[in-house]
């Protein structure tokens, strides 16, 4: 007797699990939205809504994206539609309308992988960037250095050149004043020669006078005094 209840108890807790599975609302489906298979490793995909039609791809792997395309008669099949193009019936309890975890995984990993390798690549070009820095930096320096020096230089220039109009200036009033100077002995010597010319006619004047003098004393003071001979003799 109990050996007769105890199953007609299993019976009943079977009955009411299948149809409490039965009962359970499956996730809303639209037509031509993406589905993914859940996280199991792999799915068979049937021709028909039930497990008695054949299996048309029996390896459809977690995360598989799949292209829903009606509603079974009830809401555990869902006719679906692989990247390949093959159509069949599959558990709506293995497919959700989310990327599953494992995808998202895979997908952080390379968005993480690529990030990283963006990050090499920014970094390496940060550094190509610093070097060039530096190098434009040197040269700002150098060339700042530079212009410095031919300030300086100019300055000297400017210096030297100021020096050079100042003794050229110097030079011009010197060489003015030289040519006053030599002017006034020119003149100072012609004053001079014509001094020296009127003196040497004086003199000769002078010369010629006392020459015409004497000769006049010589031919008049024989008539003037007496012959002492002649005075003798009378």
């Amino acid at each position: 007797m109990k050996t007769k209840n105890y199953v007609l108890y299993t019976c009943i807790v079977a009955l009411l699990s299948a149809f409490s599975l039965m009962m359970i609302p499956s996730q809303a489906l639209s037509q031509s939205d993406v589905r993914y298979v859940s996280d199991v490793l792999f799915v068979p995909l049937r021709s028909g809504q039930g497990n008695q039609f054949r299996i048309v791809n029996a390896g459809l792997k977690s995360g598989t994206a799949l292209t829903f395309l009606e509603q079974g008669e009830t809401d555990q099949w869902a006719k679906v539609r692989t990247d390949k193009g093959i159509e069949g019936w599959i558990r709506t309890q293995y497919i959700m309308t989310n990327i599953p975890s494992s995808l998202k995984l895979d997908q952080t990993l390379n968005e993480l992988a690529n990030a990283k390798k963006t990050l090499q690549d920014l970094s390496s070009e940060n550094k190509q960037l610093q070097q060039t820095n530096a190098q434009l930096t040197t040269k700002a320096t150098n060339a700042t250095r530079g212009e410095l020096t031919m300030a300086s230089e100019l300055e000297k220039i400017k210096t030297l050149s100021a020096g050079a109009i100042s003794l050229e200036q110097r030079y011009t009033q010197l060489l003015q004043k030289h040519q006053i100077i030599q002017t006034d002995f020119d003149v100072l010597k012609a004053e001079n020669e014509k001094l020296t010319n009127d003196a040497r006619a004086t003199f000769m004047i002078y010369g010629v006078g006392i020459l015409l003098f004497g000769v006049f004393l010589a031919y008049v003071l024989p008539a003037i005094k007496p012959n002492k001979r002649q005075t003798e003799w009378r």
